[in-house]
């Protein structure tokens, strides 16, 4: 048997919609008197949500599975995702439930493994596009090798970088399933293609951004290096805990200002 059994599933109609699992949550008493944020961070990295609690007064929204904060400041424009798993599957499933409750913007922040030479830990790359190696894109569209991030986000994020000085590499991200099975060969055809990093959520979350007509992008910090022996691990992990932290603020402020 090949697969997918239907090549067209992306025309389909769903058995159970993101929508209809927000109603039975309104049902059940979730979300009462609550307005979706415009934006949400999806963060990857647990250590930014162990810094978030005390940095930015926020109210916690139980209604999904996950830690949700709904910002303060400024005012419900702007909420933090965390501790929802890993891969594409997770991103995507969490993400469709917020676009049913009227969240816009979308934004990956999480580690990635570097792909070209120059980036080393805790390099700065911005996904403006994906190569779908995952398997939760192919569900959302037709098959292709890349899928694009949003059209304004990416250079939203791209200038708030630029303006703190902060600089960054753009372009694409290599997303896989596999996050044990990443090869030598794959990650050096892929640098040889000029592609910044590897994750596992970018083209997921991009392929539901063009579908529902969300903003998206990832930004992604570098952890490791996959093509590079002299950089295969960070010297500590203080330095990435910054960086999380500087680019969540980041993040904040794009999302909070649009």
């Amino acid at each position: 048997m090949s697969y997918p059994i239907f090549p067209d599933k992306h025309t389909l109609q769903p058995i159970v919609t993101a929508e209809q699992m927000l109603e039975f949550r309104r049902g059940q008493g979730g979300l009462k008197g609550l307005s979706a944020p415009e934006g949400v961070v999806l963060c990857l990295y647990n250590g930014v949500m162990k810094h978030f609690g005390w940095k930015y007064p926020s109210r916690q929204v139980r209604s999904f599975q996950c830690d949700l904060h709904l910002l303060k400041r400024p005012a419900g424009k702007v909420a933090v995702a965390g501790n929802f798993g890993m891969g594409a599957p997770a991103v995507v499933a969490l993400s469709e439930q917020l676009a049913a409750w009227g969240t816009k913007r979308l934004v990956i922040l999480g580690l990635a493994g570097a792909l070209q030479e120059e980036l080393e830990p805790g390099s700065i790359v911005l996904g403006e596009r994906a190569i779908r190696d995952e398997g939760t894109s192919y569900h959302y569209l037709p098959p292709a090798e890349q899928v694009q991030a949003g059209t304004t986000l990416p250079a939203a994020i791209a200038g708030a970088l630029a303006a703190r000085g902060l600089p960054y590499s753009g372009g694409a991200v290599w997303s896989t399933d596999g996050a044990y099975r990443e090869t030598h060969e794959e990650a050096r055809y892929y640098q040889g293609k000029g592609v910044q990093a590897v994750d596992m959520e970018s083209a997921g979350l991009f392929a539901l951004g063009q579908v529902k007509g969300l903003e998206t992008a990832s930004l992604l910090v570098v952890g490791q290096s996959l093509v590079s022996p002299r950089r295969v691990t960070p010297g500590g992990t203080h330095p990435l805990h910054e960086r999380f932290k500087q680019l969540l603020k980041v993040l904040v402020d794009v999302l909070g200002a649009a």
